[in-house]
């Protein structure tokens, strides 16, 4: 295919579909030919191919008019584009941007997530066809919504043809979101520092997700910049951003610093919601500051405002893991008295509350409960019931509840095999904890460390040497790193079925890793080097001077 000369798709994209040179009556009849076979044909790529010469197909003037035809159908144009973008060359730079054209606004607005953002880099990056800067911006916000911050830097890459800053305050916003998406908060940060230099100041919902995101990493200096360049650009942060900041103060165990914006927003005349108040009521249920948590309930009613589920659950929670479940259930009971339905989440917390307490029976009646009045299980019920049960021994029923999540169409978790995996090898069955690892491999997820060293301890149970020995190696060589027990349980075992260079082998990486040596593995082992065929000077020397 010959390469479309860069001089003709620039001369293409300056001018507008009013003011465009009349086609010759050859490049009408290609353009009718090639939208009737577009129209007409579910696969009309092949027919179109050997319809018309490359040449003509793929000539600028062809390409516009028969995308132009076709526009008011969104899904052969789109079709049509796509067929283009994999057989025009990328292009080395950006065409020049033509005028907005209306018709291609309604064409992108048509268009569901995120095909109008997919669109919209077409166009741009290969036609020049460039929507208005609200359709852009729509294609822009349909990227996000499917999650996909890469496309949006890539329309944006297309979009922008100046250097001066191009876009609005929401084009900013946009870009600082899928930063932070894209995990790159202080790209973002970056973004709105310098729109704000430009004259662009900042939207809140752009401040609030980065917030989110520096929040969860702890990195509270860069909140408090954020803030500052809000406040310097005449904005007000809503009471959503603090509540932000709040949440993740709480998360980090920074309980005072949260009720010190607490009543910093108070002051300042903010209007403290329910949500704000629920936020600050399970983070101190979380941290064990019952006292407080009720002040603060009770200041909330005090002004008149009805609790939700979300707080309520928030004290059931804290009291089920406190082990009274008196007052849990006392609690439970005004929610529902309130008007409040029960939900999974809720469900779940009482299921918990049993578990905790040994009360495994109960809890699998609050199953049964859940099925008669309709209420769905999800996959943390499954999870919670498979741990308690596996914590009362009783691995057969657990195992029951694992085939009963995966007959209601659930996938497992990796907190669903853990306690299974753990309980088969403590109770002996080593083999079957193997096949739960494959099934989870199988299924792309990855086991908690912790369920190799199971594994490793259940060999050395079973006397299993050489299989215990194999499956160190394998932690080790995905550099896995085990727990000192589970290398001196080998040792032991190597030591006491005469494999003394193996034990010595495991020994030399135990050392380098630097563990120590248990005082009754040391015993077995030094025994074996003094009694066996072979006389071990140095490393029994090793040996006891480690230990």
């Amino acid at each position: 295919m010959r390469p479309l000369p860069r001089h003709s798709v620039q001369r293409l994209c300056s001018t507008s579909a009013a003011d465009a040179t009349p086609a010759s009556e050859y490049f009408t009849g290609a353009v009718a030919r090639a939208a009737v076979s577009i129209l007409g044909a579910p696969h009309f790529e092949p027919r179109l191919l050997s319809l018309l010469p490359r040449d003509l197909l793929f000539h600028p003037t062809c390409v516009r008019l028969t995308l132009f035809h076709l526009l008011p159908s969104a899904a052969p144009s789109l079709r049509f584009l796509l067929f283009l973008s994999s057989h025009l060359p990328a292009p080395h730079a950006a065409p020049a941007p033509s005028p907005p054209l209306p018709v291609v606004d309604t064409f992108l607005v048509r268009l569901p997530p995120p095909h109008a953002a997919d669109a919209a880099e077409l166009l741009a990056s290969h036609l020049g066809l460039h929507p208005s800067l609200r359709a852009f911006n729509y294609a822009l916000l349909t990227a996000l919504r499917a999650a996909r911050p890469d496309l949006v830097f890539r329309l944006f890459s297309a979009f922008s043809s100046s250097p001066n800053f191009p876009g609005n305050t929401a084009t900013v916003a946009f870009l600082a979101r899928a930063c932070a998406a894209d995990g790159r908060p202080l790209d973002g940060l970056r973004i709105l520092r310098d729109a704000a230099r430009r004259g662009f100041p900042p939207r809140l919902d752009a401040v609030a997700i980065l917030v989110v995101a520096f929040a969860a990493n702890g990195n509270f200096g860069k909140v408090s910049e954020i803030l500052h360049l809000v406040i310097a650009a005449g904005r007000v942060p809503g009471t959503d951003v603090y509540q932000c900041i709040m949440h993740g103060l709480f998360a980090r165990k920074m309980g005072t610093e949260a009720l010190r914006v607490f009543n910093e927003i108070k002051l300042r005349g903010y209007d403290i919601d329910v949500m704000t108040y629920t936020t600050v009521i399970d983070g101190l249920c979380k941290m064990g500051c019952i006292d407080e948590a009720q002040q603060t309930w009770n200041e909330m009613v005090g002004k008149g405002m009805k609790p939700n589920e979300y707080a309520y659950c928030s004290l059931v929670d804290y009291y089920c893991k406190a082990g009274d479940l008196g007052m849990a259930f006392k609690v439970y009971d005004e929610m529902l008295g309130k008007g409040l339905k029960e939900s999974t989440v809720s469900f779940n917390i009482i299921v918990t509350g049993f578990c905790n307490l040994g009360r495994v029976d109960e809890a699998l009646g609050m199953l049964n409960l859940m099925v008669n009045k309709g209420i769905e299980h999800d996959v943390i019920t499954y999870n919670i019931l498979i741990q308690g049960l596996c914590k009362a021994g009783r691995l057969a029923e657990a195992t029951q509840v694992y085939e009963q999540l995966l007959s209601s169409g659930l996938e497992p978790s990796v907190s669903s095999f853990t306690p299974l995996i753990d309980t088969m090898c403590e109770e002996g069955h080593v083999d079957a904890a193997v096949e739960l690892l494959k099934v989870m491999h199988a299924k792309g997820l990855e086991p908690l460390v912790r369920s190799n060293d199971c594994v490793i301890n259940g060999f050395c149970k079973a006397r299993r040497a050489e299989d215990g020995m194999a499956w160190l190696m394998g932690m080790l060589k995905n550099n896995l790193k085990p727990r000192e027990q589970t290398f001196n349980s080998v040792v032991e075992l190597l030591s006491t079925s005469g494999k003394v260079d193996d034990a010595l082998l495991v020994l030399s990486t135990m050392f380098k890793i630097g563990y120590e040596l248990g005082s009754l593995t040391c015993t077995i082992l030094v025994k074996k080097l003094c009694t066996g065929e072979v006389y071990y000077s140095h490393e029994l020397k090793d040996i006891l001077a480690r230990n």
